[in-house]
C-alpha cells in the first residue's frame, strides 16, 4: 500500500466564502390586487475574494511519499491557495462566492 506524504508545515486551508449581500425593493399598488414590485440586488458588494468554490474544491488525489506534491491537491498545496482556484464569473447564473454583480428585478403580483 502507497504511504501518503504529510501536508506542508504551511499547508493551505480551505477559506469560508465571504460575500455580502444587498437587495432594495419597494413596492407599487396598481389596483387593488395587483402589485408591481421593481428592485435591485447586488451580491458581493464588497468585492470579495473567495478561493474553492462548492463546485471547484482541492483535489482529493493525495500525493504519495516520492512523488512531488501537486498543487490544487489535499496534501500539497503550500502556502497561499493558487489562483486557479480563485472563483470567476462562471455562467453568471448560481455564482456563488463570484466577483461583485448586480441584478435589477421586475415582479408583478396579482
Amino acid at each position: 500500500m502507497p504511504q501518503v506524504s504529510p501536508a506542508p508545515s504551511n499547508e493551505a486551508g480551505d477559506t469560508w466564502m465571504r460575500a455580502l449581500d444587498l437587495s432594495l425593493n419597494w413596492v407599487y399598488k396598481v389596483k387593488e390586487r395587483v402589485e408591481l414590485q421593481p428592485g435591485i440586488s447586488f451580491f458581493n458588494v464588497g468585492n470579495l475574494v473567495n478561493y474553492d468554490a462548492p463546485k471547484n474544491t482541492l483535489s482529493g488525489v493525495l500525493s504519495t511519499v516520492g512523488t512531488p506534491a501537486v498543487d490544487g491537491s489535499a496534501n500539497g498545496t503550500p502556502g497561499r491557495q493558487p489562483d486557479s482556484l480563485r472563483v470567476g464569473l462562471g455562467s453568471g447564473v448560481f455564482g456563488l462566492g463570484a466577483p461583485r454583480v448586480i441584478e435589477f428585478s421586475l415582479k408583478l403580483s396579482f
